[in-house]
C-alpha cells in the first residue's frame, strides 16, 4: 500500500488511471503462470486503496468512479480470489456494526467507506443468484442496518434512504423479499406526520390489537419519536440533495432541518415505495404488506404544507397499491371443505379351491401360468450357473494355490543348494584346501 501510493501521489485522476492500466498490463495473466499471484495481491493493494480514498475528505467522487472499472475487469480474471476479500471485508464490517450497537457511542450506520464498498460489489458480482457466497451477506448486513441502527437525525435518514435504494436495485432482479427496507420506508412516513403517537395507535388499531404486533410496530426505530420528515412550512419547488454532500455534513447541520431537505427525502421514499409495489405485486400477502403505508401515502397527501409535485407523487403510489390490493382480494377464495365423493373400498368375494394342492397355480389364465413357470426354471437355471462358475472358480483358485507352492518348494530347495555349496567352499578356503597358501598348509 505504502509503495502504492507512493507511485500514484500528486498525480491528476487520468495519470492514476494510467498507471493502474500498465500495472495491469506489464504483469497480465495471459504473460506468465506467476503472475496470477501478483494481480492477486495488487488486487487487494488497490481495493484498499478504493477504501481509503472513499474515506478521505474531501471526496474524490471522479477518481472512485474511475477506479470501478479496473476492479470490475481484475475481479472477472480473478473470481476466487476477489469474493474472498469480499466476504472478509463483510465479516469485519459486521463485527465492528456489533461493536458499536453495544457501545451506542455516535451514530451506527455505516460510513461512506462501507457504502461504496457495497455499491461497488453489487456491480462486480451477479444480484440475480438465489444464494451468492458475496451478495448474500451483503444484503443481510444491509437489511440488518436498517433495521437495527436508530434514526436520530437528518443524516441517519439520508443514509437509510440510500440503503434502500440499494437494496431495491439489487433484489430488482432476484425478486428477493427483504421487509427491512419496506418497514424503514414506513417508518420514514410514520416520522413525516405531525402527530406521531396518535397516529401509531391509529394505524395499530387498524392492523391488530394483539400484543404481539404492538411490539414489534415499525415506530420503535423513531428515536424519541420526533417527526424528522414533517413539512411544516410552504416548499415552492423541491431540489434534490447531494447524497455526497450530505454525508459530509455534520449531523446538527442546518439543512436537516430544512423543509427542502424533507421534501427530497420524502421523495426518495416515495419513488423507493413505488419500485418495492412493483417488484413484489405479485406476493399474496400483498395487501396486508402494503395497504397501511397507503393510508400514510393518503394522510400525507392531505397535508396543506405538501408541495404538489409531492402530494401527486403520493396519490399515485396509494392508488397503485390500491389496484394491486384489489386484484388480489378479488382473486381470493374463502376456506371450505373439499368437496369428493367418498371413495369405496373395493370389496372382492374369496374364492375357495376344494382338494388344495401346496405349490399348485389356480389361475385360470393359462398363459400367465406358462409364463410364471419359464420365468421360476430361468431363476433355477441362473441360480445353478451361478453355482458351477463358484465352483469352477474354488477349482481354479487350489490348482492356482498348489502349483505356487510347489513353485515355492523349488525355489527353496535351489535356495538351499546354492547356500550350501557356499558354505562347503568356505570351509574348504578356511582349512587351506583351496588359496595360494594350499601346498604349504598341506
Amino acid at each position: 500500500m505504502e509503495e502504492l501510493c507512493a507511485l500514484i501521489d500528486n498525480r491528476s485522476n487520468s495519470d492514476i488511471l494510467v498507471v493502474v492500466n500498465r500495472i495491469r498490463a506489464s504483469n497480465a495473466i495471459k504473460l506468465a503462470a506467476e503472475n496470477r499471484k501478483k494481480m492477486q495481491i495488487f488486487y487487494g493493494v488497490l481495493l484498499q486503496y478504493f477504501a481509503v480514498l472513499a474515506n478521505k475528505k474531501p471526496l474524490n467522487f471522479e477518481l472512485l468512479n474511475l477506479l470501478v472499472k479496473p476492479l470490475m475487469e481484475m475481479s472477472l480474471e480473478i473470481p476466487y480470489f476477489s469474493a474472498i476479500c469480499a466476504r472478509q471485508r463483510i465479516l469485519k464490517t459486521r463485527s465492528q456494526f456489533c461493536e458499536s450497537i453495544k457501545s451506542q457511542e455516535g451514530s451506527c450506520w455505516p460510513s461512506l467507506k462501507t457504502l461504496s464498498l457495497l455499491r461497488l460489489w453489487s456491480m462486480i458480482f451477479p444480484c440475480s443468484d438465489f444464494r451468492h457466497v458475496v451478495m448474500t451477506p451483503a444484503i443481510l448486513l444491509m437489511c440488518e442496518y436498517l433495521m437495527r441502527c436508530p434514526i436520530s437525525s437528518g443524516r441517519d435518514i439520508a443514509v437509510g434512504s440510500f440503503l434502500c435504494s440499494m437494496v431495491l436495485s439489487i433484489t430488482r432482479d432476484s425478486r428477493k423479499f427483504c421487509p427491512e427496507a419496506i418497514i424503514f420506508l414506513r417508518t420514514l412516513l410514520i416520522g413525516s406526520q405531525p402527530k406521531i403517537a396518535r397516529l401509531s395507535s391509529r394505524i395499530s388499531g387498524m392492523e391488530d390489537n394483539t400484543k404481539q404486533n404492538k411490539e414489534f410496530h415499525p415506530i420503535r426505530e423513531l428515536k424519541e419519536l420526533r417527526p424528522l420528515l414533517n413539512i411544516r412550512d410552504d416548499v415552492p419547488e423541491i431540489s434534490p440533495a447531494s447524497f455526497l454532500s450530505v454525508m459530509d455534513m455534520p449531523e446538527d447541520s442546518s439543512l436537516f432541518a430544512s423543509d427542502n431537505f424533507r421534501a427530497s427525502v420524502l421523495i426518495t421514499v416515495i419513488e423507493n415505495l413505488k419500485g418495492f409495489v412493483e417488484m413484489y405485486g405479485g406476493l399474496s400477502s400483498f395487501p396486508e404488506t402494503f395497504l397501511p403505508i397507503s393510508t400514510l401515502l393518503l394522510g400525507l397527501a392531505e397535508q396543506g404544507n405538501m408541495p404538489p409535485g409531492l402530494q401527486e407523487k403520493s396519490k399515485e403510489v396509494a392508488l397503485l397499491i390500491k389496484q394491486k390490493a384489489d386484484d388480489h382480494h378479488l382473486l381470493r377464495q374463502p376456506l371450505q371443505i373439499r368437496k369428493q365423493k367418498p371413495v369405496p373400498i373395493k370389496l372382492l368375494t374369496p374364492k375357495f379351491e376344494e382338494n388344495y394342492v401346496k405349490g399348485r397355480d389356480y389361475d385360470p389364465d393359462r398363459e400367465r401360468v406358462e409364463r410364471k413357470k419359464l420365468k421360476k426354471e430361468l431363476r433355477q437355471e441362473a441360480k445353478g450357473a451361478a453355482r458351477e462358475l463358484r465352483k469352477d472358480n474354488y477349482f481354479l483358485l487350489d490348482v492356482k494355490a498348489r502349483e505356487r507352492a510347489l513353485r515355492e518348494e523349488e525355489k527353496m530347495e535351489a535356495h538351499g543348494k546354492a547356500k550350501a555349496f557356499l558354505q562347503e567352499q568356505e570351509s574348504a578356503f578356511k582349512s587351506g584346501q583351496l588359496g595360494k597358501g594350499r601346498k604349504r598348509r598341506r
